[in-house]
């Protein structure tokens, strides 16, 4: 029995998870089409590697361990009105409320027109409890490509859930490497040994969790803000372009005050 608990509205303990955050076991079960090898691009709150860690209680040394800086070229990164982080596919790409007048108030995610993104290399446990986190509806339906997107990036539907998980090519921007780690070593420990993208501009395929119902901006809830200013900081550190940080997410995240 699948057991949905959403919990994406819920900020973590700074020590503890609640055991209840495992949910789908080992993950929403995928189709032929699905990326053999992906990587889970993270946008909102999960830009925070302290946060993944939290939150990765199977295998926190590999889930919460950021690999790379990427970008979803021509998407829009918005605060939607559950008060949550959301993307917007580009036009092509969309289904459902994402073609509507609402969703295109979405501006255009800064002078580089994109998004962008931390990639994990994930357990399969640990991603089947950001399923529960991102309230992904376990049980739902097989996409059949008839909204218009193929089965091999929305292999789902989103039935139920708040968000669904797609799979598509994300462009690098630049790869993470550990100071005390060699090319080889980082390679094969993180996973990212066989991927493609080995330096920036290369293309990796990714996991990325989108609510294609909720496409209205509005601002965020007064929890997410603190978390969002964590993981603007820790990211822009790893290296996310401040520039676009300035010109996307402060739109809608005030940032704290000194």
């Amino acid at each position: 029995m699948h057991i949905n608990i959403h919990l994406n509205n819920e900020p973590p303990s700074e020590t503890t998870l609640p055991v209840s955050s495992t949910t789908c076991p080992e993950s929403t079960p995928r189709v032929a089409e699905t990326p053999k090898e992906y990587l889970y691009f993270a946008y909102g709150s999960n830009l925070s590697p302290s946060q993944m860690k939290q939150r990765c209680i199977v295998n926190p040394n590999l889930s919460g361990k950021p690999l790379a800086i990427a970008i979803l070229p021509k998407w829009r990164w918005l605060i939607c009105e559950a008060g949550y982080a959301n993307v917007l596919p580009p036009p092509g790409l969309r289904v459902g409320a994402q073609k509507s007048d609402v969703a295109d108030k979405v501006p255009v995610s800064g002078s580089e027109d994109a998004v962008y993104g931390v990639l994990y290399k994930m357990d399969l446990k640990d991603e089947a409890i950001l399923d529960g986190y991102e309230g992904v509806d376990c049980d739902a339906e097989d996409a059949d490509g008839s909204a218009g997107v193929g089965v091999d990036i929305r292999p789902k539907e989103q039935g139920e859930g708040d968000y669904n998980k797609w799979y598509l090519p994300a462009k690098i921007f630049k790869w993470i490497h550990s100071e005390d780690e060699s090319d080889n070593d980082n390679e094969r420990e993180s996973g990212r040994e066989g991927l493609s993208g080995d330096g920036g501009g290369g293309e990796v395929d990714v996991l990325v969790y989108v609510d294609e119902e909720r496409v209205r901006l509005a601002p965020p809830k007064t929890e997410y803000i603190g978390r969002m200013n964590r993981a603007i900081r820790e990211s822009v550190a790893l290296g996310v372009n401040e520039r676009w940080v300035e010109e996307v997410m402060r739109r809608f995240i005030p940032a704290p005050e000194l």
